[in-house]
């Protein structure tokens, strides 16, 4: 299977509706409550300057989104993306509170339904390994990102210690299907969980893919011993990306 563009991605939102209401519980147990830590630490990579506007692709229950403007006064408006209906409704009515600053809509990261230069920064959060497409999807982020724009990628990887990644990758394929499969009663969903967070690639080699994207200054941040990495990347200051 390539990792990078796979048809059968382009359903895996309906995996997401089936375990939309106990996501985010099963969130926090598997990771341990580590990843809203690192969801936190993706707003230190924010740009440093006022009225942001802000697109989170595959925001699913919306976690990340709010965890962003929560804090951070720079955020003048935010739009969460997601395929996943059930996941988004879950979304709507977390990000109420922010009286219409936020809005959740549907939407494909490999063709976004977005005019040309809109957003100041791009986050996808746990997502970019579901999309359809991934070329495709990066190229969408650096078309729909305005001069100077950055995307902000956090995702699952593989660490460098081989101590660490051998634990790791027992944890994933033999401890997240069971827990998830509990907390959701869909052991299939979290068996695709390990396989996609496996297969999928990470560091230098993501890096690369953001650069053949067009973006420059790509910097990858690994946390917690590298089981996960925030990717940074700025769109060219005087070069549109061509077609």
């Amino acid at each position: 299977m390539n990792s990078l563009r796979d048809d059968s991605k382009k359903t895996s939102f309906e995996i997401f509706d089936r375990i939309a209401k106990s996501y985010d519980l099963a969130n926090r147990v598997l990771s341990f409550g580590l990843d809203a830590g690192w969801r936190k630490k993706v707003g230190t990579f924010l740009p440093h300057r006022t009225r942001l506007k802000l697109l989170d692709l595959a925001t699913g229950t919306g976690d990340q989104i709010i965890m962003l403007c929560d804090s951070s006064h720079d955020i003048e408006s935010a739009v969460g993306m997601d395929l996943s209906e059930e996941m988004l409704a879950l979304g709507r009515k977390k990000t109420s509170r922010f009286n219409g600053k936020v809005k959740m809509k549907t939407g494909d990261a490999v063709q976004l339904p977005i005019k040309d230069a809109q957003y100041d920064v791009i986050t996808i959060s746990f997502g970019i390994r579901n999309v359809s497409d991934v070329p495709a999807s990066m190229k969408e982020m650096y078309r729909v990102l305005n001069k100077e724009g950055k995307a902000l990628i956090l995702e699952f990887s593989m660490p460098e210690n081989s101590i660490f990644r051998l634990g790791h990758v027992f944890y994933l394929r033999w401890v997240v299907p069971v827990i998830g499969g509990l907390l959701s009663g869909d052991y299939a969903a979290y068996k695709y969980l390990n396989t996609s967070i496996e297969a999928f690639p990470h560091g230098d080699a993501f890096c690369k893919l953001l650069k053949e994207a067009g973006f420059e200054k790509v910097q990858a941040h690994p946390v917690t011993f590298g089981i996960a990495t925030i990717y940074e990347a700025y769109k060219k200051q005087t070069e549109e990306l061509s077609s």
